[in-house]
C-alpha cells in the first residue's frame, strides 16, 4: 500500500497521540500499559485510503494545511473515541508530549509544520475542557466520568513537581473555556473541592495534603480568566457576620488554617478535624521542635497565601473583589474589639476543654477565627513591607482621608484621637447651620476659640491608591485580628494560673488529709478530683502555647514592629510638627483630630505584648529604629490637645519604662521587665526626648489623675510608677536632669505634681499598710493548722482568694510607695527643687505626710505590720524608715519645714522621732552625720513646738472674722472667693490643686480668681504684734541644723 500520509505528520500521530494507522504505519513501536497504550485506528486508515484513492499522488492533498489540521483532529477523535482510560489524563499526556516532540525539532521550522504543532497542541486543550465538561462524551471509567472537572485536582496538585500540568497548559484551557463562557462551570466546583479540602484537613495545618492544596488554588488563580471569575461569583464574599464569612467565602477556607486551636464544633464542612492543641505540645521536651514544626508548616502556608493575594491584585478584574473580601472581614469583625469579647471567647475555649463543667456560651459564633484574620493579617503586612522603609517613596503616598471616607470601611462609631462627632461632621459640612451651631456652643464651653465662618470644609478623597488601600487595611486587620487574639493568650495565662491555684490548693487539702488519717474514699475523691484539675491545666497550657505558636512568630512580630514603624512616622507627620519637632501648634490640624483613636492606641498595645511575651524581637531592633517610635510618644504623650484621651497616652509609658536599665540592685520581679543597657542608647541619641521628655512626663504625672477609663482609680498609680521609675533613671543623666529641673522652675505645674506625689504616696501607703495587717493576722490564723483545715473547701478557698489579693495589693501598693519616696528623696537633695517643696501651699502636707510615716513605722502599731515573708511584698521597713528620715534632713534647714512638723497636732510625736534616730543608729544604713542632722532636727523641733504653744497661749481667743473659713485656723493671707467667703491662701490654693471649684458655691474656681484681702491681712498682723511679743509667727527665718 502506498504511503497516504505524510511521514512527519505519521511521526506525531504515534508519538504524541499513540495510534497507528493500520499497516501504512511502518514506524509503529511496541505497545505501552495504560491510557498511553497504543490504538489502532483501523476505520480512520480506511477512510484515508478510499480518499487517497485514484489519486496520482496520494500525498498531495496534504499541502493544504486544513487537511493536515483535520486528520489529526479526526484521529485524536476516534483514539478518544474507542479507548476506554481516562480521557484528561491522556490528553495532558499527549500535550505533553506533544511540548517535548516539538522542543526536539530545530528551532526554525517551515510555517505549515509550525502551525501542526500548534494545532495538536490546541487540540490538546479544547478536548480537555470537553472531557472535563462533558465527561460521557467520551467512553471512560464510571468513576471518572462521575469525577467531572475534578479529574483534573490530580496533577494541579502537583503543581510545581514533575507530575503537574505542562507549562503553558492551564493557561491555554482557561483561554478556551473563557472563549466558550465556561470558566465558572469548569473552575467553580474545582476551587469548592479545594477549598472543602483544605477545611477537612484530618491534621489541619500538619496534614501532608495541605499544601498541594493551597498550590493548586495559586495554579487556578494565576490564571486571569479564573481569578475573574471566581471572584465574579456569589460564594466569593459570602456571610452576614464572620463567621460566616470564613465558612462559606471561596478563598477563606485558604486564610483559616494556622497554629491557633480549633473550638468550632465538627461540620459536614470541617469533618473530624484534630485541633492543633491535641496533636502537639504534648511533653515539656517537645515544645521547641513543635514550635519549629507549627511555625514551618505556617510559613509555607502564609507563602502560599502571599502567592495567591498577589496574583490577585495582579489581575485587573479581581483586584477589587480582593480588596472588598479584605473590607468586609474587617467590618463583619467588629464586635472583636468590644467589651467582653475575649471573655465570651475563653468561656467558648473552656466548654470545648470541659464539655461537662456547664451549659455552652448562649451566645453564637459571630466572628471569624483568630487564624483567619491573623493570616489575613499577615499577608497584608508582607504587601506593605516593601514600603515601610524610612527612605521609601511610596509611604508619601499614603492618603489619611482613606480612614475619614466610607470608601472601603465604616468608621465613623470610632473614638477621634481629639474631635468629636460633631466637629467631623461640621468639617466636612461647615455650612450646614445647625451643626455650625453646636461646633460653636462646644467651643465656647471649652473657652477654645473656633474655626472662622467661611472655612472650606475637610477634604475627603474619593479614590485612593494601592498604596493606601495596603497601609489602612492592614491597620486594621491589626486592630480587629492580631490584637484581640493576644488579649485572649493574656486571658488564658490568666485562667492557667487560677487554675493552677486551685490545683495547689486540692493538693494541700489532699496532704492534710492524709496526715489526719481520712478514709480510703475521701482520698480516692480528691485523687480524681486532681487528677482533672491537672489534666485540664496541661489542655490550657498547649491552648497558650498554640496561640503563642502563630503569635509571637519572630517573622511575624518584625514585621508588625516594621509597620507600625512606618504608622509612627506617618502619625507625626499628620500632625505638622514644626522642622525643630516641637512644640506642635496650638491649633491641631483638622485631619490629624480626625483619626481614630485606634491608629494610635494599637502600637501601644503591641509594644506591651511584646516585652510581655517576645522581648528578644526587640532586643534584636536597632536603636535607629526606635529613634520613630520615641518621637511619637515624645511628640504626644505631653500633648493633651491633640490626644485627649489620657489612658491612651499613659499606654506609652509602659515602652519607655521598658526601655530603662535595671538598676544592678533592682529585680525584675519588683521593677518588671526592663530592655538592656544598649536599647537605653535611644535616650542618649535623640535630640527631642532629651529637651522635652522629662517635663511632658512630670506634667503627665498630672493629667493621668483621670484617665477615662472605668478603673481609673487604680490606673493612674499603675502608669504613675512606671513614670516614677522612668524619671528616677532621668535624674541620672545630665541632659534629662537639668530638663526635670527647668520643670520644677514652673512653679504653677510643679506644685500640682507634687501635690500627686503627696496624695498618692499617703493612700498607698496607707492602703499596703492596712493590707499588711490583715495578711499578719491570716498568717497566725493558718498557723494553727487543725483549725484552718477544718474549714470546709468553699470558706477555704474564699479566705485564700481573699489572702491572695491582699497580697497583691499589698505587694504593688508597696512597691509604688517606695518608688515615690526614692522620688521625693532625691527631689529634696537638689536646693532649688527642694524651695518648691515649701511652698505654703505644700509644706504643710509634706510634713504631715512625713510624721504620717514615722507613726506608721516606728509607733507600737507596727508591731501588726510583721508577715512571714516581708521580701515578698517588697516590704522593707528600715528602707522607707530611711528615705522617710532622709527626705525631712533634706527639708530640715528651712525653719517653714519645722514648723509645719510640729504643727501636724494628728501625727507629730517627737517620741516617734527619737525612735527612729534609734532605729537608724543601730541599723547603721544612714550616714553618721545625716544622722547627727536628723537628730539635730528632731531636737529643734521640740524647741518649735514649745515655741508654738506659747504662741497659742498668748494670741488666746481668735475672733471669728480672722479664722479661715476652711481650717478653722487663725489666716495669714486671707483671700475672698468669688462666693463671698475668706480663707488663707494656703488653704484655699492646696484645695484648688486637686478640685478647682468652690468649696462652698461648687462653682468653677481657679487661683487667678482669688481676691486679695490687704485689710484683712494688716487687722490679722495688728492682731497678732498686739498678742505676742516676736511679731507675727509667720515669719520666717533660715535654719541651721547640726
Amino acid at each position: 500500500m502506498a504511503q497516504i500520509v505524510l511521514k512527519e505528520d505519521v511521526d506525531l500521530l504515534t508519538k504524541v497521540f499513540r495510534v497507528r494507522l493500520g499497516a501504512t504505519v511502518s514506524t509503529a513501536t511496541s505497545h505501552a500499559d495504560g491510557p498511553d497504550q497504543f490504538v489502532n485506528l483501523d476505520d480512520l486508515a480506511s477512510e484515508l485510503a478510499n480518499e487517497a484513492s485514484g489519486s496520482s499522488d496520494p500525498l498531495a492533498r496534504w499541502a493544504d494545511i486544513s487537511a493536515r489540521r483535520s486528520l489529526f483532529d479526526r484521529a485524536l477523535f476516534g483514539r478518544l473515541s474507542i479507548s476506554n482510560s481516562p480521557a484528561v489524563d491522556f490528553l495532558i499526556a499527549s500535550y505533553q508530549r506533544a511540548s517535548d516532540h516539538r522542543k526536539r525539532q530545530p528551532r526554525e521550522l517551515n510555517r505549515d509544520t509550525e502551525e501542526v504543532y500548534a494545532y495538536v497542541l490546541e487540540l490538546c486543550v479544547s478536548y480537555t475542557g470537553i472531557a472535563l465538561l462533558n465527561a460521557s462524551m467520551f467512553p471512560q471509567p464510571a468513576a471518572v466520568i462521575e469525577e467531572g472537572v475534578l479529574r483534573l485536582l490530580g496533577p494541579l496538585r502537583y503543581e510545581g513537581t514533575d507530575k503537574a500540568l505542562p507549562a503553558g497548559f492551564l493557561g491555554k484551557l482557561a483561554a478556551r473555556m473563557e472563549e466558550d463562557s465556561t470558566v465558572s462551570d469548569f473552575a467553580l466546583p474545582l476551587f469548592r473541592k479545594l477549598a472543602a479540602d483544605v477545611r477537612a484537613m484530618p491534621r489541619t495545618l500538619l496534614d501532608d495534603g495541605l499544601v498541594p492544596s493551597y498550590r493548586a488554588a495559586l495554579a487556578l488563580l494565576r490564571e486571569r480568566p479564573i481569578a475573574a471569575q471566581l471572584a465574579a461569583e456569589p460564594e466569593w464574599i459570602a456571610g452576614r457576620n464572620g463567621h460566616d464569612l470564613e465558612m462559606n467565602s471561596l478563598l477563606a477556607p485558604f486564610f483559616g488554617t494556622s497554629c491557633f486551636p480549633s473550638i468550632a464544633p465538627q461540620t459536614p464542612q470541617t469533618g473530624q478535624q484534630t485541633s492543633i492543641h491535641q496533636l502537639c505540645f504534648q511533653s515539656m521536651t517537645s515544645i521547641d521542635s513543635d514550635f519549629r514544626s507549627l511555625r514551618m508548616a505556617l510559613q509555607l502556608v502564609q507563602d502560599a497565601l502571599k502567592a495567591i493575594s498577589t496574583e490577585l491584585l495582579k489581575n485587573p478584574a479581581a483586584k477589587e473583589p480582593f480588596f472588598k473580601l479584605v473590607a468586609s472581614a474587617c467590618s463583619l469583625n467588629q464586635a472583636r474589639t468590644q467589651m467582653g469579647f475575649s471573655q465570651l471567647e475563653i468561656s467558648r475555649i473552656m466548654h470545648t476543654l470541659v464539655p461537662q463543667a456547664g451549659e455552652p456560651p448562649q451566645i453564637p459564633q459571630l466572628s471569624s477565627s483568630d487564624g483567619f484574620l491573623a493570616n489575613l493579617c499577615a499577608v497584608l503586612l508582607q504587601l506593605c513591607d516593601p514600603f515601610t522603609a524610612p527612605n521609601s517613596p511610596h509611604a508619601a503616598k499614603i492618603d489619611a482621608t482613606f480612614l475619614l471616607s466610607t470608601h472601603r470601611l465604616q468608621l465613623e462609631k470610632e473614638t477621634r484621637l481629639c474631635a468629636t462627632t460633631d466637629d467631623f461632621m461640621y468639617w466636612l459640612d461647615p455650612r450646614n447651620p445647625d451643626l455650625r451651631r453646636r461646633y460653636l456652643e462646644r467651643m465656647e464651653s471649652e473657652r477654645v476659640e473656633p474655626e472662622p465662618e467661611g472655612t472650606p470644609p475637610l477634604a475627603v478623597s474619593t479614590s485612593f491608591g494601592t498604596i493606601s488601600e495596603y497601609f489602612f487595611l492592614t491597620m486594621r486587620l491589626l486592630h480587629i485580628g492580631v490584637q484581640p487574639s493576644f488579649v485572649i493568650l493574656g486571658e488564658l495565662a490568666k485562667q492557667h494560673h487560677q487554675t493552677k491555684q486551685e490545683m495547689e490548693i486540692t493538693e494541700e487539702q489532699m496532704r492534710v488529709r492524709t496526715l489526719s488519717g481520712a478514709s480510703q474514699a475521701e482520698l480516692q475523691m480528691f485523687e480524681a478530683q486532681l487528677e482533672k484539675t491537672k489534666e485540664f491545666v496541661e489542655m490550657i497550657k498547649r491552648y497558650m502555647l498554640c496561640y503563642q505558636a502563630q503569635l509571637l512568630s519572630p517573622q511575624l512580630l518584625s514585621m508588625i514592629l516594621r509597620y507600625y514603624r512606618l504608622v509612627a512616622r506617618w502619625l507625626v507627620k499628620t500632625a505638622e510638627p514644626p522642622p525643630e519637632g516641637l512644640p506642635l501648634s496650638p491649633v491641631v490640624p483638622r485631619l490629624f483630630a480626625a483619626l481614630p483613636e485606634f491608629c494610635m492606641e494599637d502600637i501601644a498595645h503591641f509594644f506591651k505584648n511584646l516585652t510581655n511575651y517576645a522581648p528578644n524581637v526587640l532586643e534584636e531592633v536597632a536603636i535607629e529604629e526606635l529613634h520613630d517610635f520615641l518621637t511619637l510618644m515624645v511628640t504626644f504623650i505631653g500633648s493633651p490637645k491633640y490626644v485627649k484621651n489620657p489612658y491612651l497616652r499613659a499606654t506609652f509609658t509602659k515602652l519607655l519604662r521598658y526601655l530603662v536599665p535595671r538598676n544592678e540592685t533592682d529585680d525584675e520581679q519588683q521593677h518588671g521587665s526592663h530592655g538592656s543597657q544598649r536599647l537605653a542608647a535611644v535616650f542618649h541619641t535623640h535630640t527631642l526626648a532629651k529637651r522635652f521628655l522629662p517635663q511632658a512626663l512630670m506634667q503627665f504625672f498630672v493629667d493621668i489623675e483621670f484617665t477615662g477609663s472605668h478603673t481609673q482609680a487604680y490606673d493612674k498609680y499603675e502608669y504613675r510608677l512606671e513614670m516614677s521609675q522612668i524619671l528616677a533613671y532621668f535624674w541620672t543623666v545630665p541632659e534629662y536632669q537639668n530638663a526635670m529641673i527647668s520643670f520644677t522652675r514652673d512653679t504653677s505645674h510643679f506644685v500640682r505634681f507634687v501635690n500627686m506625689l503627696i496624695n498618692d504616696s499617703i493612700y498607698t501607703m496607707d492602703e499596703a499598710l492596712s493590707k499588711l495587717e490583715r495578711i499578719h493576722d491570716t498568717e497566725i490564723q493558718m498557723a494553727d493548722e487543725a483549725t484552718w483545715n477544718r474549714q470546709d473547701r468553699r470558706t477555704m478557698r474564699q479566705a485564700l482568694g481573699q489572702h491572695q489579693q491582699d497580697e497583691n495589693t499589698a505587694r504593688w501598693y508597696l512597691l509604688f510607695t517606695t518608688e515615690v519616696l526614692d522620688m521625693m528623696a532625691y527631689l529634696s537633695a537638689h536646693p532649688e527643687v527642694a524651695l518648691v517643696f515649701m511652698l505654703p501651699e505644700l509644706v504643710e502636707r509634706i510634713a504631715s505626710m512625713l510624721n504620717n510615716f514615722l507613726v506608721k513605722l516606728v509607733s507600737d502599731k507596727s508591731k501588726n505590720l510583721k508577715v512571714k515573708q516581708p521580701d515578698k511584698y517588697h516590704f522593707y521597713p528600715i528602707r522607707l524608715l530611711l528615705k522617710t528620715a532622709t527626705i525631712m534632713v533634706h527639708f530640715s534647714r528651712h525653719y517653714e519645714f519645722g514648723q509645719a512638723i510640729v504643727r501636724d497636732e494628728r501625727s507629730y510625736d517627737e517620741k516617734n522621732m527619737r525612735k527612729a534616730i534609734r532605729v537608724l543608729s543601730q541599723k547603721m544604713v544612714m550616714p553618721t552625720e545625716t544622722l547627727m542632722q536628723f537628730e539635730a532636727f528632731c531636737s529643734r523641733c521640740a524647741e518649735l513646738k514649745l515655741e508654738e504653744a506659747e504662741t497659742e497661749a498668748q494670741l488666746g481667743e481668735v475672733p471669728d472674722e480672722f479664722l479661715c473659713e476652711i481650717t478653722c485656723d487663725i489666716m495669714e493671707d486671707p483671700v475672698k472667693l468669688p462666693s463671698g467667703k475668706i480663707c488663707d491662701r494656703k488653704n484655699i490654693c492646696r484645695h484648688l490643686l486637686s478640685d478647682e471649684t468652690d468649696p462652698f458655691s461648687r462653682q468653677r474656681l481657679t487661683i487667678d480668681m482669688l481676691e486679695s484681702d490687704s485689710e484683712l491681712k494688716a487687722r490679722i498682723e495688728a492682731f497678732r504684734r498686739s498678742k505676742t511679743k516676736g511679731g507675727s509667727s509667720s515669719d520666717t527665718q533660715p535654719m541651721e541644723v547640726g
